[in-house]
Formats: C-alpha cells, structure tokens, sequence
C-alpha cells in the first residue's frame, strides 16, 4: 500500500494543477482573421449533415469554401446537400472514386479541392457555436490548431456521465497543449495548414483505418516541435457533438479508442493510459481487501475529477451536472472493466 498512495497523489495534483488552469484562464478578445476553408468527411451522415452545415453558414466570418467530401454513402445525402444547399456557389459536394475510401483519403480529395492555406476538418454529425469563427485567438505561426469538443443534447442521466467523461478526457489534453506537451487532439474540430496534411499523406502510412488525427499530431510534433501546436480555449470557440446513444455504442466506442493507443509513440499518451488503468483497477480491489483504505482511494480520485470538471465547465460556461460527476468518479471502473471486456469480446472499426 505504501505504493498505491503517491500514484493517487500524482493523479490528485495532476488533476488540481489542470483545474487551476482553467480557474486563472482568461477570455482572450483579440480576434484573429484568417481565410480558411472547411472540409466535412460524411460516410451515411444524411441525419446529421443538414445542422453542421447551417451552424457553420451562420458564422461571422464564413469560410471560402465548405468541402463535403463522400466516403461511399449508402443514403440520400448527396440529394440532401443538393436539395437544402444548391444554391451556395462556396458549397461542393465531393464524391471519392471506385478506388478510394477511409477518412484519410477524403480529408486529401478536399484538400485538393480548396483555395485556402489554412483548414478546419469537422465531422457531419458535429455543430459549431454560433460565434465559433469570431473566437479565433490563436497564435498565427502555429501549424495544428486544436478545437474543444464536448458533448450536447445530453437529455438521459448516462449521456449526462458520458459528458462528464469526455470533459474530463479533452480537459487532460487540453491543459497539456496549454504546458506544450500535446498528446490527444480530436479530428472533429482541428485548423491545419493544408500543405502539411497533404505530406502527411504521402509520408506516413497509418497503421489502423481510424484515427488519423492522432498520428497527424504525432507527424506535426516531430516535424515542427511541440510548440507548432496550441489549443483555442475560449467558451465560444466550442464544437459540438452527439453523445453515445446507449451504453452499448458508448463501450464500443472507447474500446475501438483504447485499441490504437499501441500505435501511439508518445511518451505521454503511454503515461496517461497507463496511470488511468491503474488508479481505476486499484480502487476495487482495494475496496475487496482494505475498505478503508480504498475508500480513501475513492475519495481523493473523487475530490480531484470534480475540481477539474467544476473548472471547466465555469469556464465553457456549461450546463454543470453536479450528481452525474459524482456517479462517474465513483463507479469509473466499472466502465472500464467494461470496455475491457467490450475490447476482449471484439468490436467492428466505424463504419461512418
């Protein structure tokens, strides 16, 4: 035991240190004006595309071009663009060849595709906030910019506890971008330059069919350093997306995350996945065999996630879900037993 307790204490300063980050962060006012255009892969998205491309034609400052780029759809979303959107001369429809599929390859058709140095990648079944475009505040010579992603229309008590889980993910990797030591990055919101996308397609061969946001953020760190990267933190500056629909697709999900972290050659996505599983493997057995103990445990890892989660969303200006962090803090384990179990059992690679 005499082990067990500085690792929770790690986890507990780690956690408070990133809370205070976001507790002393200021609204920054200094917009920023950059051309940029926006590339939107879709694969069986005719539910979600018509909201992402109305909360992108409601912005400020509209984009040159707005690139949906189809990954072999088997529904009407290209009768669906044609028919709400046909009329927007800056709006193009792209449909890859016989010969070409995955997300990589349709990010690389709409790169060819747009006149602008900069891009932002969204996925179809993500909205931005109305003033996304007004709350550019990053550093211009900066190559990967990264977007907060949280989850919205969280109506059910377990999309409240998939909420919580995701803010404390990003926030993680969030406040790291912030000490420039980068590690996590969502493709659903990111602005890139598009020449460096482009030589990450020809120079990197992935390894699995998805996640190809994490090994760009890889190439864009060895390439250019880690200061290349920053995060836009601003709660204006938010893209939002749907939460998991039940706790099956919610499993299957992270169990499809966890199985690239192999691939992944930085230190610190090692050290972040790998202190995860501990604290949360240590706590039931504690809880078997010293309950005391383990409640300790319990409550430390508690006080730390509330702290982090409470700052962030004063920060995000969030809706707060007091009940729902407790949950999650205290019966995390069990979620990850789970996935475990979920990885074990086998899951298919999203097909959309």
């Amino acid at each position: 035991m005499y082990f067990i307790f500085p690792i929770f204490l790690i986890y507990f300063i780690l956690f408070i240190a990133f809370g205070f980050i976001f507790f002393v962060l200021k609204k920054n006012n200094n917009h920023i004006n950059v051309d940029y255009s926006v590339i939107i892969p879709v694969k069986n998205e005719a539910e979600n595309i018509i909201s992402s491309i109305n909360s992108i034609l409601v912005q400020s400052y509209l984009p040159a071009k707005i690139l949906i780029v189809d990954d072999h759809s088997s529904d009407n979303v290209s009768q669906i663009i044609q028919n709400n959107f046909s009329q927007y001369e800056f709006i193009k429809y792209i449909k890859l060849d016989k010969d070409e599929c995955g997300k990589k390859l349709a990010i690389k058709k709409g790169l060819l595709a747009s006149n602008t140095e900069r891009v932002i990648i969204t996925d179809a079944d993500c909205v931005w906030h109305e003033k996304f475009s007004e709350n550019f505040h990053f550093d211009i010579k900066n190559r990967l910019i990264s977007f907060p992603v949280v989850y919205f229309n969280c109506s059910s008590f377990i999309s409240k506890i998939f909420q919580v889980e995701l803010i404390l993910l990003n926030s993680v990797g969030w406040a790291s971008m912030s000490f420039k030591k980068p590690f996590l990055i969502s493709g659903a919101g990111m602005m890139f330059l598009k020449n460096d996308y482009l030589q990450f397609c020809e120079q990197v061969e992935t390894p699995t069919s998805h996640g190809d946001d994490m090994y760009f953020l890889e190439f864009i760190k060895n390439k250019f350093g880690n200061s290349a990267i920053q995060v836009n933190l601003s709660p204006g500056s938010l893209i939002f997306t749907k939460p998991p629909n039940d706790l099956n697709e919610y499993l299957h999900q992270r169990a499809r995350w966890a199985s690239k972290t192999p691939y992944y050659k930085n230190f610190l996505s090692w050290f972040w996945a790998v202190l995860a599983l501990i604290i949360q493997l240590l706590i039931p057995v504690m809880l078997i065999f010293n309950l005391k103990f383990g409640i300790l445990l319990l409550v430390i890892k508690l006080l730390a996630e509330m702290f982090l989660y409470s700052s962030v969303v004063k920060f995000f200006k969030l809706s707060y879900n007091f009940f729902a962090c407790i949950v999650f803090s205290l019966f995390s384990w069990i979620l990850l037993i789970l996935i475990i179990c979920r990885w074990a059992y086998g899951f298919e690679w999203k097909k959309n």
